[in-house]
């Protein structure tokens, strides 16, 4: 029988975690529709809502857990080496995470010692990415703690050394919430994949990382923006694609997607908010631009009956880079939205579906048995 690359349409396993609804251009979380978590609630009760099967109630949001960031983690972040890929970097000060966490007694709860595990990942991840951006400026770490505003103001704040205003920390909760989980892409398969194998949860992580390093995944958006600055301005867009799609194979980043052939239904919920941050950053030129790349890519595939549509990839670059963050670091922001997805799957696989390794088989298509 033939196969489809990369799997396409396999069913691999069972989730209560997430529902892609490709056919309408729905997305929902645990049977909540992405489009009102997205403009209604925190990241924090999002991370709340994939780890427990609940949004909690009132406003407290994930529970915070009694940690402290290892001292060893911080030495580790000062001490690579500065060329190093962002992504490397985070996974191996997650791993590093992992060697200080207490070991697991052997009367313990295990889903209680993986769930708090969980927890203090989701609340670090994305301090140490805000860490990653100061560190490269060479600049001192500030307190961690100000969470008055939330995880995602917390990461604005850790990067500029400034409070958001609530506006661009709303933007950061958005961007968080839509990035948070999705169903099987790579890099939560590869978490499933190690929790079925019973390694521990931030090992688990590492993997995830590793996986949503790759530019066909987790760069995407930093190759968007990449993209965005070449083409400069929008009356420029046109013959920029026309050469980009004369060679070879190309792929356009930002553009397409493994299951949404209709359109990604992430990337009404950012578009306008992509709009109205330009209109107060008074620099409308990115927006512009990401327009323009959907239209005649629209054009285009009307001319060829076979649609490419954005996804949420384009939206989010201009976003990020309208908030001043580096683009080296844009993969990393993925990670720390993701990373409740990550928890959340590795939570369902060890101690909810209580899963089988997952082992599947090969076509073998080498040579024949030799004497």
């Amino acid at each position: 029988m033939e196969q489809k690359k990369g799997l396409r349409d396999v069913i691999a396993g069972n989730t209560a975690l997430c529902l892609l609804d490709e056919k309408n251009r729905k997305l929902y979380y645990r049977g909540y529709a992405i489009e009102d978590l997205a403009t209604s609630r925190r990241f924090e009760d999002v991370a709340h809502l994939l780890l427990v099967g609940e949004l909690p109630v009132g406003s407290t949001g994930l529970e915070k857990p009694d940690y402290r960031l290892p001292d060893t983690v911080l030495h580790t972040l000062w001490e690579q080496n500065r060329s190093a890929h962002p992504m490397d970097v985070l996974g191996t000060l997650v791993r590093v995470m992992g060697n200080e966490y207490p070991a697991k007694d052997a009367a313990a709860d295990a889903h209680h010692y993986d769930m708090t595990a969980a927890r203090i990942l989701i609340d670090n991840i994305g301090y140490l990415v805000g860490l990653m951006k100061r560190e490269a400026g060479q600049e001192k770490p500030l307190p961690k703690g100000r969470r008055c505003k939330g995880l995602a103001a917390d990461i604005l704040y850790q990067m500029s050394g400034r409070e958001p205003d609530d506006f661009e920390a709303r933007l950061m909760d958005v961007a968080l919430v839509l990035y948070a989980e999705h169903e099987f892409n790579a890099s939560s398969f590869a978490v499933r994949i190690a929790a079925s194998a019973h390694t521990d949860i931030f090992s688990a992580v590492v993997a995830g990382i590793g996986t949503l390093r790759g530019s066909r995944h987790g760069g995407a958006n930093e190759e968007a923006m990449y993209m965005m600055l070449a083409i400069g301005d929008p009356a420029n867009v046109r013959a920029y694609l026309d050469a980009y799609f004369s060679k070879p194979a190309a792929r356009l980043p930002g553009f397409g997607h493994a299951v949404y052939t209709q359109g990604d239904p992430r990337v009404p919920i950012m578009r306008p908010y992509v709009q109205e941050l330009s209109r107060r950053k008074g620099d409308m030129r990115w927006y512009e631009i990401c327009v323009a790349l959907e239209e005649y890519m629209a054009e285009r595939a009307s001319e060829k009956n076979r649609g490419i549509p954005a996804n949420i990839d384009l939206w989010t670059a201009p976003l990020y880079y309208l908030m001043n963050i580096p683009t080296p670091l844009y993969t990393p922001l993925f990670a720390a939205s993701r990373i409740a997805g990550w928890c959340a799957h590795y939570l369902e696989v060890r101690h909810v579906n209580k899963e089988a390794i997952i082992r599947p088989r090969a076509q073998y298509v080498g040579a024949e048995p030799r004497t």
